[in-house]
């Protein structure tokens, strides 16, 4: 999907562009901060902000070889059309809680993110998330969440790591593992922890947290083998998946220091509402988007 043109793109090029996605949403963070009527950022968010950024660009650094960061005409289109519409569709369902200690939505948009780095690659994935986050929140009226909308980014630079690997299915496998070691234990910690209390108003929640892990190891481990005919959408399925762990796990386990959180709260009350909701909507929407678009391209050749 990535394109051969890329192939000989320098460095310097390369890291350029994606430090100019990073200043873009940077700035674009800011004044969002500056303008809402919502929270505005903290201090601690900017600092673990910074932090996240640094290791995206220490992401940039691992794969710096591989041909997968360069941003054309076309990719600038993307970044601005995928952070629209992220932001439309996630400002859509913010509506609607899920019980958890902070504003988690369920969000079916979560696919846009991950479709545009499987696409057009890292950093058109990187800013749709990021941008599309501050976007979707700033017109729902919440505010700016630094550690999100770098969480966000994330969930969508993720998946497009999958074409720095000349044998992806091998690299899915291994992925897998990954993925389903990382699910068994926050269920193993969910089981430790059924309940956390609410840190504003003392209510519980996290008490569905062990049933949803479960399943969702299920769900990601058939998805894997059911989509075994169709390889590129199957590692889809695999590298979205630790997409979203990553994003999300960044953004929720930065609260325990942005937001005062314990770990059993950051975890229970943040992650696992955002991440196992959208881990579903990940594993079922984002096949079909690739399917459509790789239809659309087979039709016009391109």
């Amino acid at each position: 999907m990535i394109s051969s043109r890329w192939v000989g793109a320098s460095t310097s090029q390369a890291i350029v562009k994606l430090l100019g996605a990073l200043v873009v949403a940077t700035v674009v963070l800011f004044l969002a901060s500056l303008t809402t009527s919502g929270d505005k950022a903290t201090a601690s968010g900017w600092l673990l902000y910074v932090i996240g950024g640094a290791a995206v660009v220490g992401i940039y650094y691992y794969f710096a070889d591989k041909p997968i960061w360069m941003v054309g005409t076309r990719e600038v289109v993307m970044m601005a059309v995928g952070a629209v519409l992220y932001g439309i569709f996630a400002w859509a369902t913010n509506v609607i809680q899920l019980p958890s200690v902070s504003f988690v939505s369920l969000r079916p948009a979560v696919a846009i993110p991950i479709f545009f780095g499987l696409a057009f690659g890292p950093v058109v994935g990187f800013f749709t998330g990021a941008v599309g986050n501050i976007l979707g929140d700033a017109i729902t009226g919440w505010g700016v969440y630094p550690v999100w909308d770098l969480g966000n980014g994330l969930m969508g630079l993720i998946p497009g790591l999958i074409w720095a690997f000349s044998d992806r299915q091998r690299a899915a496998d291994r992925l897998l593992v990954v993925v389903g070691g990382l699910l068994a234990l926050f269920t193993i910690l969910s089981f430790a922890f059924p309940t956390v209390e609410h840190p504003w108003n003392g209510t519980t929640v996290g008490q569905w947290a062990p049933v949803l892990l479960i399943l969702l190891i299920a769900v990601v481990v058939v998805a894997r083998f059911l989509l075994r005919a169709r390889p590129n959408l199957s590692a889809a399925v695999v590298w979205g998946a630790f997409g979203v762990i990553i994003g999300m796990g960044f953004a929720s386990i930065a609260d325990i220091w942005v937001n005062g959180y314990n770990v059993p709260t950051a975890l229970l009350g943040e992650f696992l509402p955002a991440a196992g909701t959208n881990l579903i909507f990940a594993i079922i929407l984002v096949p079909i988007l690739l399917a459509a678009w790789q239809a659309a391209r087979a039709q016009t050749g391109r």
